[in-house]
C-alpha cells in the first residue's frame, strides 16, 4: 500500500471517529518515514484537536512554531519533561537522516543534542531506518520458508500424537 493510500485510510478513520487507530497508524508511518515532517504535523494536529496538548507539542517540536497554538503546545511539552533535551530525544525516537530535514528541524535537533550532552554527558542515538522496503521483502521470503518448515513440524507432531492415542487405545483393549 502506498503512502498516499495509507494517509487516505488514516483520514477515513479520523472522519469515522477512530482517532486512536489513526494515531497508531501515523506513529507507524513516522517510524517508516521519519524525515517526513508532514506526518509529524498530522499526528500533532490530531492530538491538538483531541486536547492532548503535550503530545501535540512532542510531534510539533521539529516544526517551526509560526502559530501561537504550536508555540503553546511545544512549551507545554517541554515543561512536562522539565526542558530536558535528553528526555525529549528519548521520547521522540528520531530514526531519520538529519540532513534531509528542514533547516529549523536540524537546528532544533542539534540544540536538543547539545542540551543533552551538557546536562547528562550523553544523548540517545537511534539506528536510522534505511531501506525499509528491501528489509520487508527479505522478511517475506524468509517467512514463507518458516511457514513451510512450521507446517512440516506440526504435521509430524500431529502424526506422533495420533499414534500415541491409537497405542493407548490398543493397550487399553488388551488390558480390559
Amino acid at each position: 500500500m502506498s503512502l498516499k493510500e495509507k494517509l487516505n485510510k488514516i483520514d477515513s478513520e479520523i472522519y469515522g471517529g477512530l482517532k486512536f487507530k489513526a494515531t497508531d497508524r501515523l506513529r507507524n508511518l513516522i517510524q517508516e518515514n521519519p524525515n517526513d515532517i508532514e506526518l509529524w504535523n498530522k499526528l500533532a494536529e490530531i492530538y491538538y484537536e483531541s486536547g492532548f496538548l503535550d503530545s501535540a507539542g512532542k510531534y510539533w517540536i521539529l516544526t517551526e512554531p509560526i502559530e501561537e497554538r504550536i508555540k503553546n503546545c511545544i512549551e507545554i511539552y517541554e515543561k512536562s519533561v522539565n526542558y530536558s533535551g535528553y528526555q525529549i530525544l528519548q521520547e521522540m525516537v528520531f530514526r531519520g537522516d538529519k540532513s534531509k530535514l528542514p533547516e529549523y528541524a536540524r537546528q532544533k535537533l542539534t540544540r536538543l543534542e547539545s542540551d543533552s550532552i551538557a546536562k547528562v554527558k550523553h544523548f540517545p542515538k537511534f539506528n536510522p531506518k534505511l531501506n525499509v522496503q528491501k528489509k520487508f521483502k527479505s522478511e517475506q521470503k524468509q517467512t514463507l520458508k518458516e511457514k513451510l518448515g512450521g507446517l512440516v513440524f506440526f504435521s509430524v507432531l500431529i502424526i506422533i500424537g495420533f499414534l500415541i492415542i491409537v497405542g493407548l487405545i490398543t493397550v487399553k483393549k488388551w488390558i480390559f
